[in-house]
């Protein structure tokens, strides 16, 4: 075998091997042991016919799809060894006629890393909104642990339903006076508000009372799951048999004990007021760190090959595929729903893969000029995060992360380069008043 390497270019490596007669031989020879054990001719048994004789019925060429497939990964293999070639994702091929007894070449196109020239990473001027955290934040917060350690109670009889109120009730549904499938339960919880019937539904129940009965006409959606309804108007009669009120509860320091691990009032609003903080200077690092890759991307030349764009963009498929089945939605159904296929969400894709390869490339490239490392007491602070969130002992958090180690070390290269960027960058923060107007 001989490989040659002919061009660089674009970020892609192309390769022309030239495999000779033997190996394509023992490529044919290993194609007819696997062909053959399907195939039987008069007077041998499956399995048992020679090659000669297969050859001579069916064509030599009934073994070349099965012969390349044996050669080409080998001989591929071996060249890119030869040649010095780092592939980073998978290659295309180009195979030349197959002659028996003759040797024949194949060319492949790798995709390799692309020479990434940056720019002046330095004093890169971005903006982000002022976060600010307020008493009223707080305060809301401490709303919402009230809503939801509310206590439901029994409304009297003569007191109406309203909003936020969940109304136990026996209904029937009927199109024409006739009832119809799934339109009937028995004593049904429902929240006023929580729109979750039938638009319209909840709305004329809002007012009902203890005992009451009534009828609710709502019409179906036009879009509605069941095309037996869909677009239908639909009378329920409807029995309220009981309401029950969310009733907020007395913000003291006996509440904050049976809620939290605080003793005072006071102590859980300092607590508050800490991690409303601490989330603010996080969304604000998010997006100061989003804001300035995209301008460094515009300062630096960094040639992607489409193949490593497209198997990046495969990965993001099965994220998003993981995703929906942790959802419940199985990929086909939620494609059905929206009227997309696999290759216009795979394309879809593409824009946001081909920007985080180019991240990717772009910091890969800022450690390597910058010399960034990584210490090992800063591996061991990470391996500590990770067993506190994780709730694992230092010693199994380290044993799972031993495999990918390679990987952690250089992600935390990474956001060492990010703060390098950050250190060096002129950070505006904005407000409302301070941004600049709209014109037209």
């Amino acid at each position: 075998m001989e490989a040659r390497l002919e061009k660089i270019e674009h970020s892609e490596a192309y390769i022309a091997v030239e495999v000779d007669a033997e190996q394509l031989e023992e490529g044919l020879q290993k194609a007819y042991l696997k062909v053959v054990k399907e195939v039987s001719l008069p007077g041998f048994r499956k399995g048992r016919v020679p090659r000669q004789l297969l050859e001579a019925r069916f064509g030599t060429e009934i073994l070349y799809q099965d012969a390349i497939e044996y050669i080409v990964p080998l001989a591929y293999e071996e060249a890119v060894k030869q040649l010095e070639i780092v592939p980073i994702a998978q290659p295309t091929f180009d195979i030349d006629e197959i002659n028996v007894g003759e040797a024949f070449t194949f060319k492949a196109r790798i995709p390799v890393k692309p020479e990434v020239i940056l720019g002046d990473l330095e004093g890169i001027e971005i903006s982000v909104p002022a976060f600010e955290v307020t008493d009223q934040d707080v305060e809301n917060r401490i709303n919402d642990m009230q809503t939801r350690y509310a206590q439901l109670v029994v409304k009297a009889d003569d007191e109406a339903a309203v909003n936020g109120d969940t109304v136990y009730h026996d209904f029937e549904g009927f199109i024409d006076g006739v009832p119809f499938a799934g339109g009937k339960g028995e004593n049904y919880p429902l929240e006023l508000g929580s729109n979750t019937f039938i638009p319209g539904y909840e709305e004329q129940v809002v007012g009902v009372k203890t005992g009451e009965e009534k009828d609710v006409t709502v019409k179906f959606p036009e879009d509605y799951q069941s095309e037996e309804l869909a677009g239908k108007e639909a009378v329920f009669t409807i029995k309220v048999n009981k309401i029950e009120t969310k009733q907020i509860r007395d913000l003291d320091d006996s509440f904050v004990q049976e809620v939290s691990e605080f003793e005072t009032v006071e102590e859980l609003r300092g607590s508050i007021k800490q991690n409303l903080l601490e989330q603010a200077e996080g969304r604000k690092r998010d997006l100061m760190r989003q804001e300035l890759l995209n301008q460094a991307l515009q300062r630096c030349e960094i040639p992607v090959a489409e193949a490593v764009v497209k198997e990046h963009a495969d990965i993001m498929l099965r994220q998003f595929e993981y995703r929906m089945n942790s959802q419940g939605l199985d990929l086909n159904q939620y494609l059905q729903i929206t009227g997309s296929s696999i290759d216009k969400l795979r394309e879809s894709l593409y824009p946001e893969a081909e920007t985080k390869v180019k991240y990717d490339f772009l910091l890969e490239k800022l450690v390597e000029e910058k010399g960034i490392e990584v210490s090992d007491e800063e591996i061991n602070k990470h391996i500590e995060e990770v067993a506190n969130n994780t709730g694992l002992s230092i010693e199994d958090a380290r044993e799972r992360l031993e495999e990918i180690m390679e990987g952690v070390t250089m992600q935390l290269k990474v956001d060492k380069a990010i703060d390098y960027l950050l250190d060096k960058a002129i950070i505006i923060e904005t407000t409302p008043e301070t941004e600049a107007p709209v014109t037209d």
